[in-house]
């Protein structure tokens, strides 16, 4: 019996350290597909405007699409989903090393994307386009600091 119960608790073991390792493998993979989401909108609106006749509805789609993420940005990089993961990942250590640099840089995307959502909803196109550019200006600062290059 004795031996039984020692094979359960071995077993059980096992699985939460596998439930463990698999958790920053689905953390990141979660995360790389909503940033590939939100690149994904940014195109379709700078596609849009470079156009030179910006749909509106696509524009303010692509808006929406990157608000909804916006404070969501800051909490997709819990520590232990770097490198020493195991998963590929462009993330870089400084996320977690300067995490009050990430966490404004996070925030201040979060200000910017409902920034854009705004202008966007309000049909203003001029509006939007410059709201877009302040957008990608965030977008910049935090991949030249806490992203490795692809």
């Amino acid at each position: 019996m004795r031996k039984i119960s020692m094979m359960i608790g071995a077993l059980a073991l096992g699985v939460a350290v596998a439930a463990q390792a698999a958790a920053p493998a689905q953390t990141i993979e979660a995360r790389q597909k909503s940033l590939k989401e939100m690149g994904k909108a940014m195109k379709g609106a700078g596609d849009s405007f470079k156009s030179g006749n910006p749909d509106a509805a696509v524009i303010k789609a692509s808006a929406a699409t990157v608000a909804g993420y916006a404070d969501k940005l800051g909490t997709w990089f819990p520590k232990g989903t770097g490198a020493e993961a195991g998963v590929k990942t462009a993330a870089k250590a400084e996320i977690w090393s300067d995490q009050a640099g990430f966490k404004k840089a996070a925030a201040d995307f979060s200000a910017a994307a409902k920034g854009f959502k705004t202008a966007a909803d309000s049909g203003d196109l001029a509006a939007a386009g410059k709201a877009m550019g302040a957008l990608g200006g965030t977008c910049k600062g935090c991949h030249e600091k806490f992203k490795n290059k692809d």
